[in-house]
C-alpha cells in the first residue's frame, strides 16, 4: 500500500468526503485537519473514534469498542509542516455505532458542517440543521449544538458581535474616504466606551434627497433582536416613481426621546442650508411624544403628521366595529370639511365614544380635507417594510457586517434605479404617467367653460369645479394633494391646447428620477486593507483610535416572543370608489352605465 499516491486533505474539511479510505503515507497539511479528518470519517462509518495521543508531532487514535484492531499512527514529516499515516490498521471487528447519536459530532464539527449553507443563507435555523444534518450524514445533534454550532460558524465568517463594534472607528473612516461628504459617525458612552450610537448618510443620497426628491420624509424604527438588542432608526424620502428613498440611517443602544431628539438633530445638520431653501418638509410618523419633541426642536416650521396605518389601526382596536371603519376611511379621504364633518356626525350616532378619540387623534395631524402638508399620495410608511426586513435579515450579523448589508442592498437599488432610469424616454416617471392618463381619460365626461386665460370652470352632473391652470390649483384639491393634474385640470387643459404632462410637479419627471440617482454609492476596501489612523476624522464622530465596547443592555436569556408583522397590512387600505354621476359605490364617473346627462 505505500506505493500508492499521496493524497493531500486540504484544511478546509467541511465539504463532504466522498472517498473514505485511508492509505498509509495519505499526507494531511497539519495536525488539526488529520484529526478534523479522521472525525469525519468516524461519523460516516458510524464508529467512535478514542484519541490516544495527540501533540505537535504525533497523532495516535483507535476504535472505541474493546477489542477492535482498527488503529491509525499519523506522523509530522521531517523537515515539512504536514503529517503522514506510518502505520493503519483499517478493518473493524466491532459492530459500530447503531444510535444516532454520535459521540465524535461536536460542536466544531456541526460548525464546520453548517459553514457553506450559513454563509449563503445566514437565517439558517437551528432547526434546520438538525434535519439536514440527519438527513446527509445520520447523526442525531441537540438544538443547543445546532445552535451553538451556528454562532460558531456565523463568528468565523463574519466575526463576533463584540469584534463588530471594535471594528466601528476604523469602519466609519473607510466609509467616509470612499464615499467623501457622506456622514459616518459612531459614539460611545460611560467610562467603558460602550457603543450609544452609530449614524451613517451617503452623500448620494444627501444630494438625491436635496436636488430632486419632493420634501417629504419618513420616520420609523425596528427594534433589532441580536445579542445586543437596539433599534435602528431611518428617514427615508420617496423618488419619483413612489419608491422608497433612504436619507439617513442610525442604529442605537435603545429606542428612547433622547435617542431621537440626537438622530433629528443630525438629520437637520446633514440637510444643513439647504433646509432653509427647500419647500417646507412633511414628515410622517407614528408621532411619538419622543419623536414630536425631536421635530419640533430641530424641524419646526415642518408639517409633522400621522401615519394613516398607525392611526387605522388604534381606531379599529378601540371600536371593534366594521362600519365605523368604512366611515373613518370616508372621512380620512374627504377632500372637504363639509364632507368630513358629515361623516363625523355618522360615526358620532353610532358611537358617542369616537368625540374623546377624536381629541386624542386631532384630524389636523392626518385628515386630507385638515392636514396642511402635501403629502403626494402616501398616508402610511412604506420605510417600515424595509426596516423590518433589515432587521429579520440582520439581526444575528455584528454591527458592522449589518451596516455592510444595508450598504449593498442601497448600492444595488442606486445601480438598478440609474438603468432603469436611463431607459425610459417619456416625460413623467411611468407611475405619474399612468395616473395622468387616467385623469385624461376621466376628463371627457366634463364640460368646460373658460372663463379668462388661465381659471375654467369644469361642469359635471355632481357639481362645478373651479381650475387655475397658472397657480395649478383646483377646488377639489387633488391637483394640490398629489401633485398631478386632477380630471379636472385635465379637461381645462386640453380645452387650451396644452399638454397635461408639463403641468406635474418637476419632482414627477424622469429628470428628476435620473438626478436622483446620479450619484454612486462606493465600494468599502475589504477590512484587512483597512488603516488604522490615530487621529479623529472629518464627520463629528469619535476619534478612529477609540476602543468601542458592546453596550450595557444583552437579550435575556430564553426564546424570544415572536411579533410577527404582516407586510400586507402595512399597504394602503384600497379606497372605495363612488361615482359623481349616479352616487353608486364601486365603479368611477368613467364607468358609469347610466345614460349621460345632457349639460345646457
Amino acid at each position: 500500500m505505500a506505493d500508492q499516491s499521496l493524497i493531500t486533505i486540504p484544511p478546509d474539511s467541511s465539504i463532504v468526503l466522498q472517498d473514505y479510505t485511508l492509505v498509509i503515507g495519505q499526507e494531511f497539511l497539519d495536525v488539526e485537519t488529520c484529526r478534523r479528518t479522521l472525525k469525519d470519517i468516524a461519523i460516516a462509518l458510524h464508529f467512535d473514534l478514542r484519541i490516544v495521543k495527540s501533540d505537535r508531532s504525533r497523532f495516535i487514535a483507535k476504535c472505541s469498542q474493546e477489542g477492535c484492531p482498527w488503529r491509525v499512527h499519523v506522523a509530522k514529516c521531517p523537515g515539512v509542516p504536514t503529517f503522514s499515516i506510518r502505520t493503519l490498521h483499517g478493518e473493524h471487528t466491532c459492530e459500530g455505532v447503531h444510535n444516532l447519536h454520535h459521540q465524535q459530532a461536536s460542536v466544531g464539527w456541526v460548525a464546520r458542517s453548517v459553514e457553506a449553507r450559513v454563509r449563503d443563507n445566514p437565517q439558517y435555523k437551528p432547526k434546520e440543521i438538525l434535519q439536514d444534518i440527519h438527513d446527509q450524514h445520520g447523526v442525531a445533534v441537540s438544538y443547543m449544538q445546532a445552535w451553538r454550532g451556528k454562532e460558531r460558524s456565523m463568528a468565523a465568517l463574519h466575526g463576533t458581535f463584540e469584534e463588530g463594534y471594535l471594528l466601528l472607528p476604523a469602519y466609519c473612516e473607510q466609509l467616509r474616504k470612499s464615499n467623501p461628504g457622506s456622514i459616518a459617525s459612531v459614539f460611545a458612552t460611560g467610562q467603558d466606551n460602550c457603543f450609544q450610537r452609530l449614524l451613517i448618510s451617503f452623500r448620494a443620497s444627501i444630494y438625491g434627497f436635496i436636488n430632486a426628491c419632493r420634501p417629504l420624509l419618513e420616520l420609523d424604527k425596528a427594534h433589532l433582536k441580536g445579542k445586543y438588542l437596539g433599534a435602528l432608526l431611518c428617514a427615508a424620502a420617496v423618488d419619483a416613481d413612489d419608491a422608497l428613498y433612504p436619507l439617513a440611517i442610525a442604529i442605537v443602544d435603545v429606542e428612547s426621546d433622547e435617542n431621537w431628539i440626537w438622530f433629528m438633530s443630525e438629520l437637520r445638520k446633514l440637510l444643513g442650508v439647504n433646509t432653509d431653501i427647500m419647500p417646507r418638509l412633511t414628515i410622517l410618523s407614528e408621532r411619538q411624544p419622543g419623536i414630536v419633541e425631536a421635530v419640533e426642536t430641530h424641524f419646526p416650521s415642518a408639517f409633522h403628521g400621522f401615519c394613516l396605518h398607525y392611526v387605522s389601526e388604534n381606531f379599529r382596536d378601540t371600536f371593534k366595529n366594521s362600519k365605523l371603519v368604512n366611515i373613518f376611511w370616508n372621512a380620512v379621504y374627504a377632500l372637504t370639511a363639509v364632507e368630513f364633518e358629515s361623516k363625523i356626525s355618522e360615526m358620532v350616532e353610532i358611537s358617542q365614544d369616537v368625540i374623546p378619540w377624536f381629541q386624542q387623534f386631532p384630524p389636523q395631524l392626518w385628515a386630507v380635507t385638515y392636514f396642511e402638508g402635501v403629502r403626494y399620495g402616501h398616508f402610511t410608511l412604506g420605510v417600515t417594510e424595509i426596516l423590518y426586513n433589515w432587521a429579520l435579515e440582520c439581526h444575528e450579523l455584528p454591527i458592522v457586517q449589518m451596516m455592510e448589508h444595508i450598504r449593498h442592498q442601497m448600492t444595488s437599488w442606486f445601480t438598478e434605479r440609474q438603468d432603469m432610469g436611463m431607459r425610459w424616454n417619456s416625460i413623467l416617471v411611468p407611475s405619474a404617467e399612468k395616473r395622468i392618463l387616467e385623469a385624461i381619460a376621466d376628463a371627457h365626461c366634463y364640460q368646460v367653460l373658460r372663463a379668462n386665460e388661465v381659471e375654467f370652470e369644469i361642469v359635471s352632473s355632481e357639481r362645478t369645479n373651479i381650475v387655475d391652470i397658472q397657480s395649478r390649483v383646483c377646488s377639489c384639491r387633488r391637483w394640490q394633494l398629489y401633485g398631478l393634474p386632477c380630471a379636472h385640470a385635465a379637461a381645462a387643459l386640453i380645452s387650451c391646447g396644452q399638454n397635461a404632462h408639463l403641468f406635474a410637479e418637476h419632482c414627477f419627471t424622469i429628470d428628476s428620477y435620473r438626478e436622483t440617482y446620479s450619484q454612486m454609492i462606493n465600494l468599502i476596501p475589504d477590512k484587512s486593507l483597512w488603516e488604522d489612523p490615530c487621529e479623529g476624522a472629518e464627520g463629528g464622530g469619535a476619534k478612529v483610535d477609540i476602543t468601542i465596547h458592546p453596550p450595557k443592555t444583552r437579550r435575556p436569556p430564553g426564546r424570544p416572543k415572536k411579533k410577527v408583522l404582516r407586510l400586507e397590512s402595512l399597504k394602503r387600505p384600497k379606497r372605495v370608489v363612488q361615482c359623481g354621476r349616479c352616487h353608486v359605490l364601486g365603479h368611477s364617473q368613467k364607468k358609469c352605465t347610466m345614460q349621460n346627462l345632457t349639460l345646457n
